[in-house]
């Protein structure tokens, strides 16, 4: 550990905003059912959020079309790239400190916004002065970017991070449906006064401006702490930062490993390329971020655990797998069943279609994204393991930078996507070689009941010769099922 982590190492033994901490035993039973519930909001939230950006991102693409979808999706997959710059890892950071700690200190909240406005403001900056030099950048697509560059800054006061790690996934949902809620909004209103794509990024600026002012009132509420007697860690924008260095180059690698090809694609083959590269891989990556989001909810007992209760930690760990694995892998397996009616459901252009192959490649990826992600965030990060973490993502990146373009050239975009599908890969074997002593994982209780379920699902809707629609009722049925089975270990109850 470096000096930097010892600085800033906070034990978990003060007391917890939603669950105080205790010395005496635990039901695990308990403690998994809680953990559930706590990703299951987060999940909830997330869902909510992320449908009304995947509405956002369809109501762009019907509207303005390929070619301005295009280069909204090249600027947004730049965006990307100065999201994680601004962030830097500084919300994963603060929100284990958080967890650990068991209260928000002030000083914390103060550096971790102070790093994130300096971070925004200066990334925004240096993409705006490289990207004016970069031949074929358009005006639309250069406006875009600076708009979305703009979001970042007023993201520094967004805090969700802080109700993240205090256990209050209920205000962390709240704020961020608030979010994109307001982007649509004013995505419509763009729309209906006439204006160019160009706003759309700008009111994505807005809308996180606003929604950040609507946590604050909660904020300063929770930040009333219950008589701590122990001395706080010297926080300061500078030691945050350097505590934080290895979480954010971990989180710039993700970024290059989800949004590069994008970028790839369309220098490589031009806008109406990546327009349909986009829109096979936009509901994966979607699906994607509900994963992240159930580790998020459990991110924060994950951390309590590995501090606290090593003992424990991959019955834990197990629990999550577990249920990720029943959410993604029936929905995975329709989907690929699906695909070209999915996509003119969704985009309603044949144009579209060019995307089929990436958008079956692209559930295979989402399944190793959405696992690789638990085995990095939800149990390397947890037990402080920051440079383990971003090694495996930096081999990963180097291997999806060298063969993309290569297999773009070759095979267009269905390379692209195989490219991301090997680095993926890729990755997830390195985070289970990484955790192999500190997560003993039971893959086939994990994995096989709903890959099990998927199989049956595609192959009764083959054999009945089910249309679209009605195969969407056999989808529901199977998660109904699904929930029905798993939902009195959400009741458990401790003495």
């Amino acid at each position: 550990m470096s000096r930097t982590d010892q600085v800033l190492h906070s034990p978990l033994n003060r007391m917890a905003l939603e669950e105080p901490a205790r010395s005496e035993a635990r039901s695990p039973d308990a403690v998994t059912a809680s953990l559930v519930r706590s990703s299951g909001t987060a999940i909830a939230g997330g869902l909510f959020s992320q449908a009304l950006k995947a509405a956002v991102m369809i109501y762009v693409a019907r509207i303005f079309g390929a070619a301005d979808f295009g280069s909204f999706s090249f600027a947004n997959s730049v965006n990307a790239f100065l999201f994680i710059i601004a962030q830097f890892g500084l919300p994963v950071f603060g929100a284990r400190e958080v967890a650990q700690a068991g209260y928000l200190e002030r000083r914390l909240l103060k550096a971790i916004t102070e790093a994130r406005l300096l971070l925004a403001v200066s990334g925004t900056v240096v993409a705006l002065v490289v990207l004016y030099f970069v031949p074929g950048v358009t005006r639309t697509e250069f406006w875009l970017v600076a708009g979305f560059g703009l979001s970042n800054v007023a993201l520094s006061g967004f805090f969700d991070w802080a109700f993240q790690g205090m256990g209050r996934l209920h205000l962390w949902a709240t704020i961020n449906i608030a979010w994109q809620a307001l982007w649509l909004v004013f995505t419509i209103a763009a729309f209906y006064a006439h204006a160019s794509i160009a706003l759309v990024s700008f009111g994505f600026a807005a809308a996180a401006l606003i929604a950040g002012m609507l946590g604050w009132p909660w904020l300063r509420r929770l930040m009333q702490l219950p008589g701590v007697t122990a001395a706080a860690p010297a926080y300061s924008m500078r030691r945050v930062i350097g505590a934080s260095a290895n979480l954010g180059a971990g989180t710039l690698l993700i970024t290059v490993l989800v949004w590069t090809d994008t970028i790839i694609v369309r220098f490589v083959r031009g806008q109406q390329a990546a327009g349909a590269y986009a829109a096979g891989n936009r509901v994966a990556l979607a699906l994607a971020m509900l994963g992240s989001f159930y580790v998020l909810g459990a991110f924060p007992k994950l951390s309590q655990s590995a501090m606290n209760y090593p003992d424990e930690f991959s019955k834990y760990f197990q629990r999550v797998y577990q249920d990720l694995a029943l959410l993604f892998i029936p929905g995975s397996f329709w989907a690929i069943a699906y695909a070209p009616q999915i996509m003119l459901v969704l985009f309603k252009h044949s144009d579209y279609l060019a995307g089929v192959g990436v958008f079956r490649a692209f559930q295979v990826i989402l399944l190793l994204s959405v696992f690789s992600n638990l085995y990095g965030m939800g149990a390397l990060v947890p037990h402080r393991r920051d440079r383990a973490y971003r090694k495996a993502l930096l081999l990963s990146a180097v291997a999806l930078i060298a063969s993309c373009p290569v297999l773009t050239l070759r095979w267009g975009l269905e390379g692209a996507a195989i490219a991301v599908l090997l680095s993926q890969a890729l990755c997830m074997v390195l985070f289970v070689a990484q955790t192999g002593d500190i997560v003993q994982a039971e893959h086939f209780k994990a994995l096989g009941p709903p890959a099990l379920i998927g199989i049956t699902l595609v192959l009764a809707a083959a054999g009945l010769h089910l249309r679209f629609w009605s195969s969407i009722a056999a989808l529901a049925l199977a998660y109904l099922i699904i929930l029905v089975w798993r939902r009195p270990e959400l009741y458990l109850v401790t003495e």
